[in-house]
């Protein structure tokens, strides 16, 4: 079987799994997501990237959120590879929740596709690279991460060893342009696990170098082209996050130290494991849940039985040592290296959660549950026996990383009214600022999700860091709607004040909305049902206007 034709079963065959592991997502594609705080955040950035790349793409990371700060989009992570890529769907009219889905899903199925070509390249096995894809495509970490999309999104990693791999036989510019693109799409896939691949990529591949010893020129021409296109692809996206680091600063060591991993943290599966959940369950701490799974771990340990076989014994060490790296990564502060990066390398200070290169440490693991699974059906005479050793490994996985049916959250496919009255009441000025209230991180999600709607600027904001100008905002609007926080909020200056009720507690809103209608700074615009209650929309007026 061809490469191309395995890689094509290896996707069907994921999207099925995936369809069972994650039981009942398939099933409410169009209209839910985990929850309505990060799954938000994400669905928004991949709508905006959709948006804005057509009209302004000298201006993408100006999105439209904590107005009117800048760079805003790098306040978290971009998605611009899934974005990009899935932007032709939002042009063509899915909806926001329903594209969100598909990028999120297809981090499972295209990351255990990738690696089950890749092990496949490496053993002559099919079977053994569908095991080692099992294994990363649903390793427990993803489940503990479930409410994350850019902690999925590591469908590029696998093809870019793979890529490598194929540099280091052939030497050829192709396979180092393939090299070079599939790393810099890692990189803007997820920033977090593209900072981790450059310490990852400098120990597997610099290791197979320095065992092949050879480096003919043509070889030395490929990874030039290879860090040439990464770099280039990577530069602007590093601009923008220099930018917001400017405004939003730097993580805290204390804040890195509560993020780090230790032992006990490859001992906790996600909580909703059925298997494990309740027999590990007090090694379980947030954020640093990492069990790999027991049967790939004694695969990974099968791997260095001996057999005379066309992997090298270098590729090999390279994945064991990338194992051990990785492993010490995620120890953060815990572990040797993680704080020399974190003194020395700026961008590993915008990182919050250093466990997070647990994910890593599952890649590594999987190609060596890979080549663990080729070495024991190996020694297995018959290939019946063969085959079924090694459906009988991928059976055991799946159980080891059930999860129980996820909840999920149903959301409305159409915004309130309300917005639909900012648009008309504008008429034909520029696009508007919106002040939403009440403003918290629970709330912001929804906001940003509404606006895909209708892309006014937002005063409101929600995203892995908060810019000062906000914060100070949410300290002075304690008292809402007194003078100090109507002065606050017009120092941002929004047009608009949309008041939900519905996500007011008790007689809030009851209460504030005389208030704002005795205002006369305010206008009232409109007022319609939603949900429980109603939302209220005013116009604001400033002293310099006509």
């Amino acid at each position: 079987m061809s490469a191309r034709r395995f890689l094509l079963v290896a996707l069907l065959l994921f999207t099925v799994l995936t369809a069972a592991m994650t039981y009942p997502q398939f099933l409410h594609l169009n209209d839910t997501v985990h929850d309505d705080g990060d799954p938000l955040l994400n669905a928004w950035a991949l709508s905006w990237v959709a948006h804005q790349l057509p009209r302004a793409p000298a201006r993408l990371f100006d999105a439209n959120i904590f107005y009117p700060e800048r760079r805003t989009l790098a306040f978290s992570e971009t998605l611009l590879v899934p974005a990009t890529l899935a932007a032709p769907l939002a042009w063509l009219g899915v909806g926001p929740l329903l594209v969100y889905n598909i990028v999120f899903l297809s981090g499972f199925i295209v990351s255990g596709a990738g690696v089950a070509l890749l092990v496949r390249s490496l053993t002559g096995n099919a079977g053994a690279g569908l095991v080692g894809g099992i294994v990363f495509a649903f390793l427990p970490y993803r489940f503990d991460h479930y409410a994350h999309l850019q902690l999925q999104q590591t469908q590029c990693l696998p093809f870019a060893l793979w890529a490598f791999h194929r540099l280091l036989a052939s030497g050829r510019l192709r396979d180092g342009a393939l090299f070079g693109l599939f790393t810099a799409g890692q990189m803007l896939s997820c920033m977090y696990y593209g900072l981790f691949l450059v310490p990852y990529l400098a120990v597997v591949c610099g290791t197979m170098l320095v065992a092949d010893r050879a480096m003919p020129r043509k070889r030395m021409a490929a990874l030039a082209v290879a860090a040439a296109i990464a770099l280039v692809a990577v530069i602007p996206v590093g601009r923008a996050y220099l930018g917001a680091h400017k405004v939003v600063g730097e993580r805290g060591r204390d804040e890195v130290v509560n993020g780090s991993a230790t032992w006990r943290s490859y001992l906790a599966p996600a909580e909703e494991n059925v298997l494990y959940g309740e027999i590990f369950k007090r090694f379980m701490q947030p954020e640093r849940q990492l069990f790999p799974g027991l049967v790939a771990i004694a695969l990974a340990i099968a791997a260095w039985l001996p057999r005379p076989d066309r992997a090298t014994k270098s590729a090999r060490l390279a994945y064991t040592l990338g194992l051990l790296m990785a492993f010490d990564l995620s120890l953060g502060f815990n572990g040797f290296v993680y704080g020399v990066l974190y003194d020395y390398a700026l961008p590993f200070r915008g990182l919050r959660i250093p466990a997070r290169m647990g994910i890593i440490t599952g890649f590594s693991l999987a190609v060596l549950a890979g080549y663990g699974a080729d070495r024991v059906a190996y020694r297995l005479r018959s290939t019946p026996w063969r085959r079924a050793t090694l459906v009988g490994f991928g059976l055991l996985m799946l159980a080891e990383y059930a999860s129980k049916p996820l909840e999920l959250r149903r959301l409305s496919l159409t915004p309130p009214d309300t917005y639909a009255d900012i648009i008309r009441d504008r008429g034909d000025s520029p696009t508007a600022a919106v002040f939403e209230f009440p403003s918290s991180p629970q709330d912001n999600p929804t906001y940003m999700y509404y606006s895909t709607f209708h892309w006014q600027y937002l005063v409101n904001g929600y995203s892995g860091f908060f810019p000062p100008s906000y914060l100070t905002l949410m300290s002075a609007i304690q008292n809402f709607p007194d003078e100090p926080s109507m002065r606050a909020i017009k120092l941002h200056g929004p047009r608009y004040l949309v008041v939900h009720g519905e996500r007011l507690y008790g007689a809030r809103y009851e209460t504030l909305v005389p208030d704002l209608d005795r205002r006369p700074d305010l206008t009232l615009v409109s007022r319609h049902p939603w949900e429980h209650s109603e939302i209220s929309l005013y116009r604001l007026s400033y002293a310099h206007d006509p």
